[in-house]
């Protein structure tokens, strides 16, 4: 289970680094860290619940991958750096023509219409968000399966 936390934790980590959305009309790639040095994601005492959930599960990611290769205890940030895309995601969907308009999106993003939003999405997305969302993926079901899973 360590194996799968540490890489899991890994490709969150690498996730921030990584493009995620590449537009084919102007604009820059877009990452977690060109959000953050753009000042798109603000860092301070001004920075959102969802800013922090969406930085610190990149941070919980690298900690369980950290504790993982240490053989700590690594089930709960695995499942913390896990879950918060979840978290951030559902309160995206709340919020999605908001976000369409900060982000500067030239279409409209409709999550009742789940299979056009994603036709629209999946030309433009990049490793960076495959990264992230894997890793997400590894260290939600590994946290769970740690933490919830049968005691030795």
């Amino acid at each position: 289970m360590r194996a799968i936390i540490f890489l899991g934790g890994l490709a969150m980590v690498a996730g921030f680094f990584l493009t995620w959305l590449e537009a084919p009309f102007a604009g820059p790639e877009v990452s977690p860290l060109m959000l953050l040095r753009e000042g798109m994601i603000p860092l301070g005492a001004d920075t959102s619940w969802q800013g922090w959930v969406f930085l610190g599960g990149f941070a919980a990611g690298g900690l369980a991958a950290v504790a993982a290769v240490l053989g700590r205890g690594s089930g709960l940030l695995a499942l913390l750096a896990g879950a918060s895309p979840i978290v951030v995601l559902g309160d995206a969907v709340i919020r999605a023509e908001d976000l369409r308009r900060d982000l500067g999106l030239p279409f409209p993003v409709d999550f009742g219409d789940l299979a056009r939003s994603w036709e629209l999405l999946q030309d433009f997305i990049r490793l960076g968000f495959w990264a992230y969302s894997g890793g997400a993926v590894l260290l939600l079901v590994a946290g769970m399966s740690v933490v919830f899973g049968p005691r030795r």
